[in-house]
């Protein structure tokens, strides 16, 4: 029943953007400077997950790579350091010298000295950036503009240093989550593409956008889990049964994607959280046992903030507010991916 399974993935980048015009707009407008040879204005695109904040940046900066020759990339904050960060910015860059020994403060100066047209950068899951200093690297780069997305602007926020005023106020472009009509034109779309014709009815993909939450990633995989239970049963097009049972066999993948793109700390705090079972834990005692496992523990507040992104990422969940709340893992299934090692 598929023809390009890439269709179903995370890296696929539509032709078209249903429901996300405004942001487009918005985003086209701040970042035309580059245009005309100069830096773009750095934004925050803020939201839940899968609304479709990375895709919209990637397919704005993709037009404007091949019809202007504007230089982007794109790095994940969660996991990483302030030198690998610099790294891939830098590596990504061909006007920047770099190799891998080179320490921060000589690629922060290679960056500013060499990057001479507009650089528009993408900090993804800004909100697991753990040093700010990466940020006034790249202040010092002129030409260098970021998009920065996040899940809801307190916590973005958080990480930026009161001294960088341009950066904390800067434009807020809001994703909240699909209609319906923009659900089914994004799946009717991916079907036309990816799929056999009449392997799966309009019906059905309108009982898919239901189940979705306004979500596209959700919307996507369960299209996804409901053809491949299809064909895991031998069926030739997909079955009702197979789009009822689509949805959490997509959402037990989802969470496991998401646990294994977040950093070892976080999974730590995970496997604190799992182990508790069913009654869960409070918040001083993830502290607590994730101390006594991490080789290298972080503060407070830090695992506070894997605790929250956690929860963010519906992988785990609190009962009761503040101090007095218990938090117990979603799927008691999902093993966190280093287990082994704490």
């Amino acid at each position: 029943m598929f023809k390009r399974r890439e269709v179903f993935t995370e890296s696929f980048l539509p032709r078209e953007l249903p429901g996300r015009t405004a942001q487009l707009d918005d985003l086209a407008r701040l970042i035309s400077p580059t245009t005309r040879g100069q830096p773009a204005r750095s934004c925050w695109q803020l939201g839940p997950s899968g609304v479709g904040k990375t895709t919209t940046a990637r397919w704005i900066l993709e037009d404007l790579r091949d019809n202007h020759a504007i230089t982007w990339t794109r790095v994940e904050c969660v996991g990483s350091t302030r030198w690998n960060l610099l790294g891939e910015i830098c590596g990504a860059h061909p006007q920047v010298p770099h190799h891998p020994g080179m320490g921060v403060a000589e690629m922060a100066q290679k960056l500013a000295a060499n990057v001479t047209r507009p650089y528009v950068v993408i900090l993804d899951e800004f909100d697991g950036l753990e040093d700010e200093e990466l940020l006034f690297d790249l202040a010092e780069a002129e030409m260098v503009s970021l998009i920065c997305i996040a899940h809801d602007e307190e916590s973005a926020l958080s990480t930026v240093p009161k001294s960088l005023e341009g950066l904390r106020g800067a434009e807020i472009i809001e994703f909240d989550g699909y209609d319906a009509d923009a659900l089914f034109e994004i799946l009717k779309a991916r079907v036309e593409i990816g799929m056999d014709s009449g392997a799966i009815s309009d019906a059905q993909l309108h009982h898919i956008v239901q189940g979705a939450g306004g979500s596209a990633r959700r919307a996507v995989q369960s299209l996804r889990s409901a053809v491949e239970l299809a064909q895991e049963r031998g069926h030739r097009k997909v079955l009702e049964e197979d789009v009822d049972d689509c949805f959490e066999h997509a959402m037990a993948r989802i969470r496991e994607q998401l646990l294994a793109s977040l950093s070892r700390e976080h999974h730590i705090v995970y496997q604190v959280i799992r182990d508790a079972g069913p009654k869960g834990v409070r918040s001083n005692a993830i502290l607590d046992r994730y101390q006594r496992r991490s080789a290298n523990p972080r503060s407070r507040q830090q695992v506070g903030n894997y605790r929250a992104k956690l929860e963010r990422y519906g992988l785990v969940e609190a009962d009761g507010n503040g101090r007095w709340a218990t938090y117990t893992v979603v799927d008691e299934a999902l093993d966190a991916p280093l287990k082994r090692t704490i």
